[in-house]
């Protein structure tokens, strides 16, 4: 039977330990997704809608290196302090900070504190399924 509400201590142990694995950008290009852990599954129907949503968690010195997206993301820091950079503005971030990135723009997020880094993230799925976005090359 699938949940539908969590508490902090629930959310926080969705995946069992950090992973870090290397990822296909949209222009073919890799890049690094280092000490972070994300939902096991995604939430009953958020993916019937062409929608993007869940919680990322880095631990102390995890990030995701420097991509872009096929349609706007929007994140919400809940746990944590780090740098985010989008394009040229970067900026330390905690507890309450509110990001956007437009489509196509690069953007970084880095753990620098000491305790887990998190955010809900919100947008829209891949235009289009071949094009890789956070797809993982082959270990």
């Amino acid at each position: 039977m699938p949940k539908y509400v969590f508490a902090e201590d629930e959310w926080m142990t969705w995946s069992a330990g950090y992973e870090t694995h290397t990822l296909k950008a949209v222009d073919g290009s890799s890049y690094q997704y280092v000490d972070g852990r994300a939902m096991d599954a995604p939430l009953p129907g958020a993916g019937d809608y062409d929608r993007l949503i869940g919680v990322n968690t880095f631990g102390p010195g995890g990030e995701y290196q420097s991509h872009e997206h096929q349609t706007p993301m929007y994140y919400y820091v809940i746990k944590g302090r780090g740098i985010m950079r989008v394009g040229d503005e970067e900026r330390v971030v905690g507890r309450g900070a509110w990001i956007y990135t437009p489509v196509g723009l690069k953007h970084y997020t880095k753990n620098t504190g000491d305790e887990d880094f998190a955010y809900i993230l919100f947008g829209g799925n891949p235009l289009r399924d071949d094009e890789g976005i956070h797809e993982r090359f082959p270990e």
